[in-house]
């Protein structure tokens, strides 16, 4: 249950998208819904009222953005989570668990909210789009793709009850910097002229007379693709270390740009980061050569710390 996103359903119901869930059947679906007056988690199926009731909610209102209901969990629940047989299911709570939090949001105002920042920033034309991540695990994200026209802020439905709305936008405000400081053009362009010039190599080791006498008699492609591959790791291995550190520096400069973007912002971002890292459950306090050699993202530490001094210079206050 833990992970999971309801949507509205025109029978003033809530559904998942997703069928995974214990004692599930053919044509089964999650649903959030009324019986007797409380809201409970149940399976939905031809014949409602024996559905079984995962949890239940002692809330007999009605749901309004910013609403949080505590559902208790069955028996059934508990048992999977105690018993270490989450990995059935992916989104049953980990460990001792006797409830679960649903919180309500309205989808429609942060969509305007979205779309008035990205008008701010110089982000024109974006399309949103929902990504139902929450069928296949609990990870959250969210990016921004595309030139011109096709551009499209994606974000995965995850992020929706994990964050506030302010925080979601100042997210949003990290992604655009990326579009607006040309990170996504220029990381483009620096992998097509990567690729070019090691197919202008790959092509001369085909062709190489010297590769031929030394290990048969005339050239053959597909063992001189595979010594390529071994050769060219030398010089595949220090350019990737760049792209990262390159990779590394954007996320920074992205960091700052949506600081800049709004005083607030500053605030949201370092609480958004902290809720995506305990949701993804990384590594924060990776061995530094590590990062080095390995990782495109600072760790949080050092983005926490970045924030904060970027913002006492922007705005001359602490955060």
């Amino acid at each position: 249950l833990s992970g999971r996103v309801f949507y509205a359903t025109n029978g003033g119901t809530y559904a998942t998208r997703d069928r995974r869930f214990p004692g599930a059947t053919v044509g089964d679906q999650l649903e959030m819904v009324q019986r007797d007056g409380s809201w409970v988690i149940a399976a939905s199926n031809s014949q409602p009222a024996s559905a079984a009731i995962h949890a239940k909610s002692g809330f007999e209102g009605q749901l309004n953005a910013g609403a949080r209901l505590t559902f208790k969990l069955s028996e059934e629940i508990k048992q999977l989570a105690q018993e270490g047989q989450a990995s059935a299911d992916p989104l049953v709570p980990r460990g001792p668990a006797d409830s679960v939090t649903a919180v309500c949001v309205d989808a429609g105002l942060l969509r305007s909210s979205l779309l008035k920042l990205a008008n701010q920033l110089g982000y024109y034309g974006a399309n949103i789009y929902v990504i139902d991540g929450s069928a296949r695990s609990s990870h959250s994200n969210a990016f921004c793709t595309g030139f011109g026209r096709f551009r499209r802020i994606c974000l995965f439905d995850t992020l929706l009850p994990l964050m506030s709305e302010g925080e979601i936008l100042a997210v949003l405000g990290h992604e655009i910097g990326h579009d607006r400081l040309y990170h996504v053009h220029t990381m483009l362009v620096m992998s097509l002229a990567y690729f070019f010039v090691m197919m202008y190599a790959l092509g001369h080791f085909l062709a190489s007379p010297a590769l031929s006498a030394a290990f048969f008699s005339e050239p053959k492609v597909y063992l001189s693709v595979v010594f390529f591959t071994i050769i060219w790791e030398p010089v595949d291995f220090p350019m990737s270390v760049l792209m990262k550190i390159f990779s590394r520096f954007n996320e920074y400069q992205a960091d700052r740009y949506s600081v800049a973007a709004n005083r607030q912002y500053g605030r949201f971002l370092g609480d958004a980061l902290k809720k995506m890292m305990r949701k993804s459950k990384v590594n924060l306090t990776p061995h530094p050569f590590h990062v080095f050699l390995n990782n495109s993202h600072p760790p949080l530490d050092d983005r926490l710390k970045a924030i904060r001094d970027y913002y006492g210079k922007y705005y001359n206050e602490r955060m």
